[in-house]
């Protein structure tokens, strides 16, 4: 399903879109962190009727541009925590920062109509440094260090003081692996990774807002290696693939 350019809604971010299914596509480092980052999530929106929610207007502090815009340095998945409060400390963020989270629960929220089990499938689109890596999936959970088991925070023995929870089915996980690397490791020699880049069992990580922060939705990021993202033909060829991976995973 298309939707046409007069859609799109500009906002204090970036921009957003609506769409017709339970997907909803978040590119949280649009700005130039992870680049092309927000070109891929904007193309599987297109491909699968997905809702659309893209940061293209905030960077890291790391980011080159932060010295001469300091005001627009802010890392959108790098939610504040509190403990003591047990809830999203939004005063500590920039407001257009909770106005993004803010989109993507609304839109979860018109998502999950469209969803046989009620639950919006909320995907992040990130990119990945890491030479020879094609795709890393993050759910909250990490393989072990001495098995292939896939553990979360409350099994893991790397976890530290992480308390996040796994985001999404692990059987589903494993679907989704398996068919990423049937494409990228035979036909690119790209590993498929789970949780190695970035595991995602932080409560400040913004997969993690799909478990506490007042939602039940499932959630995903697909941390793409550079290979993939710095060539128009190969972001085509990854959005491609990942949207008939989620497409034949979730129906």
């Amino acid at each position: 399903m298309n939707f046409s350019r007069q859609e799109k809604i500009i906002t204090s971010y970036g921009f957003k879109k609506p769409g017709a299914s339970f997907f909803v596509f978040i590119a949280p480092h649009a700005a130039g962190d992870d680049k092309k980052t927000g070109v891929i999530a904007s193309r599987l929106a297109r491909l699968l009727g997905g809702f659309l929610v893209v940061n293209n207007r905030y960077f890291k502090k790391e980011n080159k541009q932060a010295a001469q815009y300091p005001e627009r340095v802010e890392d959108f998945n790098n939610l504040c925590w509190g403990r003591s409060y047990n809830k999203y400390l939004w005063k500590k963020k920039r407001p257009e920062m909770k106005k993004f989270f803010r989109d993507i629960a609304g839109y979860c929220a018109e998502a999950e109509k469209h969803s046989q089990d009620s639950r919006a499938v909320a995907v992040y689109i990130h990119g990945a440094q890491d030479v020879g890596v094609g795709v890393d999936i993050g759910v909250g959970a990490k393989r072990h260090n001495t098995s292939n088991k896939i553990l979360g925070s409350k099994r893991h023995k790397n976890v530290g003081f992480n308390t996040g929870e796994i985001t999404l089915k692990i059987n589903t996980l494993k679907k989704i692996k398996k068919d990423l690397a049937r494409e990228l490791e035979q036909g690119y020699n790209l590993k498929v990774t789970v949780g190695e880049s970035y595991s995602g069992w932080s409560k400040q990580s913004a997969i993690q807002f799909h478990k506490h922060g007042g939602r039940n939705d499932y959630a995903l990021q697909f941390e793409i290696g550079s290979y993939l993202r710095h060539r128009k033909d190969k972001r085509k060829y990854i959005a491609d693939l990942l949207a008939q991976v989620l497409l034949n995973n979730f129906k």
